[in-house]
């Protein structure tokens, strides 16, 4: 979003004291905001004291008011023509002469729209709102002013020097002049007088250059200082680009976009090359004119050496991996690669040079320093050996891989297959890898090769480790602290829960629209790290990973990994609703059920289901006072892709103890209807309106049996029911686990010449509380069944 649209999004009296602005006439409404982009990319600051960028500029904006004015002349928007051409002959009759001061009043301009978007931002804070505003924090227009400050500071030396030059070059060309003259003439009493006054210029001459060169050099010593200290927050910026870019790949929503870094970037590398011209140019003049003492001789080839060291070390740290590796298909997750499945990676060099484009060319290897691990395997990596670093619109000067594969090289006695029991060597999902760019960076006579790594990514044999492998790609973005330190799982560290939390609630907020609560993470922090827990607790990395929860055959990852996939692909739109609780424990269930009027429900994620189920769980109080705490078998991804949640707590049947059919989820915890819950994702039911339809829209529904033995709250497959509804018009019923059909539906279908009622496949779990059936039904309410027909 830019400035202007930032302004246009300001309220109240923010938006009156910005509109203010334009009232003053220094640039119309209209032309602000169709010159918005231009307006806001260009560097009115320095061109307000640099005359030749003002003229450009000043040409330009001349020229695009030519294009809008024409543009609205054809339109037929006569106000906005109007407007454009007598702000085209304001310009040009006040600001032609003068086009440094169209230059402050722009920069003005900006520096007072900056100033009351800044104002509103802090006292929507100080009122607990959340501001979207794509404005810089202080840090970041502290780093623009210093930016600006170097191209000032730079182009005034730069100017400085020029004038000396020409001093100079003048004072040259007369000598030369004189010295040719007294050679012809070597008696003529003129050319002596000349000479004298010559004498009298090179002394003037002398005298100023001593004090204007002790100022200019004292001026670039300061400029070096201000560079330093922007060359250390640039540094520090990269840094924590690169922390954000680790987080963001294991789920975090945190900005990685390098629009503004690469302008910082490229602003101060060309202030560089004009300060590494100038120092050029004043060694230079201490050929021409030097004396004993002269500090051109002495100080600007410290200078020059001070100011390359900043420079190289900026463009070493200036290339970076901005794709980290990532499977095109079928997983896109970064950091986690198969072997002969194709995967992209991108780099980007922050210095966006024109001069640059198509000039540099970049390889790439794998594992350049592979670390002295017993096993670790080794693999080629295969594709495009060279390509241009090109100009992309919108990523810069960058290049792509987008076709790359690894293939394992085999060794004999080698690979994961031969360790032993006893090998304290690193698994296939705990074994980091990298890949190294290279580049040569040549250009205003410095030549330096440059290199990027990615981030350490898993190389997987088959698609079964992929989830065990997104784990380790989660633990070490997360812990480690060199994100080169392939040998990290050798001793992983264990994390805080603080940390723990906000990357399992990055898992869900990254995949859908809503993290997870307090409330859930304290559930999943009593799973990893006990029931007694406190601020210090921590989570190991087999404990999170390797070993198997209790009472199951897997880990917390791959269970937590199932859940989220569940929502992903089934639920997301009423996680996103926050009618799903989702991780609560059974004990804080039933605190939050029991005192609930009848039929309220809530529904969570089974805690004992490798690959995910979601139940409702509800209240059932009975007449004596006493209460039961109901679930119905989980629902897993089998289920759920024949028939949408919504639809299964719509239309769910709970056989009673009389074998009357009804649906005991009532209301949503803690007392909304169903209805209203979840009616908007329901869906339409067909009316058969026409005559010549002869059958009525079947659906499918969930039913439940009750036990005899109630004692459990649990309820018990029973024998395949047959519901004659209205006979007249189709049929309901319901199977289980069974290869045939029942006798009366076999029947049925050969009573309708053959046409298949229903296909249903039913694989009810052995959980001892509850069974569910898939059922076939058809529009009629389930509320007019008297009885079952056996």
């Amino acid at each position: 979003m830019s400035q202007w649209e930032a302004i246009l999004r300001l309220t109240g009296a923010f938006q009156e004291q910005a509109l203010a602005v334009y009232n003053q006439e220094v640039v119309p409404l209209v032309v602000r905001q169709c010159l918005a982009v231009w307006i806001e990319s260009q560097d009115w600051r320095l061109a307000a004291t640099v005359q030749q960028l003002a003229n450009v500029l000043f040409q330009n904006l001349f020229e695009l008011l030519d294009m809008q004015y024409s543009r609205a002349t054809e339109s037929k928007e006569i106000l906005e023509a109007n407007t454009i051409r007598n702000f085209k002959m304001k310009v040009q009759t006040q600001y032609q002469k003068n086009p440094q001061l169209l230059a402050h009043l722009m920069n003005e301009l900006l520096q007072t729209e900056r100033r009351i978007i800044l104002e509103y931002e802090h006292t929507q804070l100080q009122n607990g709102q959340r501001v979207q505003l794509p404005m810089e924090t202080v840090q970041q227009h502290k780093t623009e002013q210093r930016v600006n400050q170097a191209k000032e500071r730079v182009a005034l030396i730069d100017q400085a020097v020029k004038f000396l030059e020409e001093q100079q070059e003048i004072f040259n060309f007369r000598y030369m002049t004189y010295e040719l003259q007294i050679r012809q003439r070597p008696t003529d009493p003129l050319l002596k007088k000349k000479g004298q006054e010559l004498q009298l210029q090179l002394n003037e001459l002398d005298k100023k250059r001593r004090v204007r060169m002790e100022e200019i050099l004292d001026q670039i010593k300061q400029l070096l200082g201000l560079c330093e200290t922007l060359l250390a927050f640039l540094q520090q910026e990269l840094t924590d680009w690169l922390q954000r870019q680790r987080l963001y790949c294991i789920g975090a929503d945190t900005n990685t976009c390098l629009k503004e870094l690469e302008s910082w970037v490229t602003k101060t590398v060309e202030v560089f090359f004009q300060l590494k011209r100038v120092l050029c140019k004043l060694s230079e003049l201490s050929v021409q004119v030097s004396y004993e003492g002269d500090p051109l001789k002495i100080d600007p080839p410290k200078l020059q050496e001070k100011l390359l060291e900043m420079l190289l070390c900026l463009l070493q740290r200036s290339f970076v991996v901005h794709k980290q590796p990532i499977m095109i298909f079928p997983f896109k997750k970064p950091l986690v690669l198969k072997t002969s499945t194709q995967f992209s990676v991108g780099a980007r060099f922050l210095v966006n040079l024109k001069e640059l484009r198509n000039n540099m060319k970049v390889s790439y290897s794998i594992d350049t320093d592979p670390p002295d691990l017993k096993g670790y395997r080794r693999f080629n990596l295969l594709g495009p050996q060279e390509k241009d670093l090109e100009y992309m619109q919108e990523e810069g000067l960058a290049v792509e891989y987008k076709h790359l594969t690894l293939k394992e090289q085999r060794a004999g006695g080698g690979g994961k297959g031969s360790k032993g029991a006893n090998d304290n060597s690193l698994s296939v999902m705990e074994e980091l890898h990298i890949i190294t760019l290279k580049t040569q960076f040549n250009y205003g006579g410095v030549q330096l090769n440059i290199e990027a790594t990615t981030l350490p990514f898993v190389v997987i044999s088959n698609f079964s480790q992929f989830v065990r492998a997104l784990a380790s790609v989660l633990w070490f973005n997360l812990l480690s602290t060199n994100p080169k330190d392939v040998t990290f799982f050798s001793n992983p560290p264990a994390a805080p829960w603080s940390l723990m939390a906000n990357a399992l609630s990055w898992q869900f907020s990254y995949c859908t629209n809503r993290g997870l609560n307090a409330d859930q993470l304290q559930m999943l922090r009593k799973k990893l790290c006990g029931s007694v827990t406190n601020e210090d607790s921590v989570v190991t990395w087999s404990k999170f990973s390797k070993e198997n929860m209790s009472r199951v055959s897997f880990t917390f990852w791959e269970w937590f990994d199932a859940v989220l996939a569940l929502v992903k692909k089934h639920l997301e739109n009423i996680w996103n609703d926050g009618s799903v609780m989702g991780f609560v424990s059974r004990s804080t269930e039933e605190n939050l059920l029991k005192t609930m009027q009848q039929g309220t429900f809530l529904l969570r994620f089974s805690e004992s289901m490798r690959d995910g189920g979601i139940t409702c769980s509800w209240v059932d109080h009975h007449p004596d006072g006493t209460y039961v705490i109901r679930s119905v078998e989980p629902f897993t991804k089998k289920e759920l892709f024949s028939i949408p949640l919504t639809e299964i707590i719509r239309n769910y049947q709970l056989l009673t103890e009389e074998n009357i059919p009804e649906n005991p989820l009532k209301y949503l915890y803690p007392n909304i209807p169903k209805d209203e819950a979840f009616g908007q994702y329901y869906e339409p039911r067909s009316e058969a309106t026409m005559e010549y339809q002869k059958y009525m829209t079947r659906r499918l529904i969930m039913v439940s049996e009750r036990n005899v033995d109630d004692a459990q709250s649990s309820i018990a497959s029973g024998t395949p029911q047959y519901f004659p509804e209205t006979p007249q018009y189709g049929t309901e019923f319901f199977l289980h686990d069974q290869t045939e059909y029942p006798t009366h539906i076999a029947g049925l279908e050969d009573s309708m010449n053959g046409m298949t009622v229903g296909n249903i496949l039913i694989n009810p779990d052995s959980d001892p509380m509850f069974s569910h059936q898939l059922t076939i039904s058809n529009e009629a309410s389930l509320d007019s069944f008297n009885g079952l027909n056996n």
